[in-house]
């Protein structure tokens, strides 16, 4: 049996738009955008990753991003919003690349811009991208049953709710209750 090749058949991470965002590949110049939101502890507390607490941290993220895109063709994409001009969150859409075609995306955004519906416009524009662009037939994403804003935002990008699985993920000391979302290619409506 031949293992498959999981890495990245794509070159460079694509420009997508909406309405008030662009989604493009993080760059060394998002450096002090991406630290002014991860450096938050409200941010970060669903997540699986540390508070940031230097620039050095940040670096880190960035080279982290671009070795994964590189090898498994993870796409992480920064949110941009075109008003300020301003990195304000990142997307990410991963394991689209493998024979089962089920992407996982993720998320994060500056707690300044909660509340707004920004998090809905990206994930209903990463959900296009993934089937119309990758070819994936199933997206999923999944949170903490306590972060309401993420699994309302799941919900109005028009993903269905699966269920939660009880202390599914071991995360900052403790073990998380997880709710698990999805939509198919075959719900779509582009």
């Amino acid at each position: 049996m031949t293992k498959k090749d999981n890495s990245n058949p794509l070159k460079e991470i694509p420009v997508l738009e909406t309405e008030r965002l662009v989604l493009r590949a993080f760059s060394t110049d998002d450096i002090n955008d991406i630290f002014e939101y991860a450096s938050v502890k409200e941010v970060t507390d669903f997540l699986p990753w540390e508070t940031h607490k230097t620039l050095d941290d940040t670096r880190a993220f960035l080279k982290m991003s671009r070795e994964m895109f590189n090898k498994y063709g993870n796409i992480d994409f920064a949110i941009l919003l075109k008003q300020e001009k301003k990195v304000i969150g990142g997307i990410s859409i991963r394991k689209w690349n493998d024979i089962n075609r089920c992407a996982d995306i993720g998320y994060v955004l500056s707690s300044k811009y909660w509340g707004r519906g920004i998090i809905t416009e990206a994930i209903k524009r990463i959900i296009k991208f993934g089937f119309e662009d990758l070819n994936v037939n199933r997206i999923e994403a999944h949170c903490d049953e306590n972060n309401t804003g993420s699994y309302r935002a799941m919900e109005k990008a028009g993903m269905k709710y699966e269920g939660t699985l009880r202390e599914k993920t071991f995360m900052k000391g403790k073990f998380i209750n997880m709710k698990f979302y999805s939509i198919l290619k075959s719900e779509y409506i582009g």
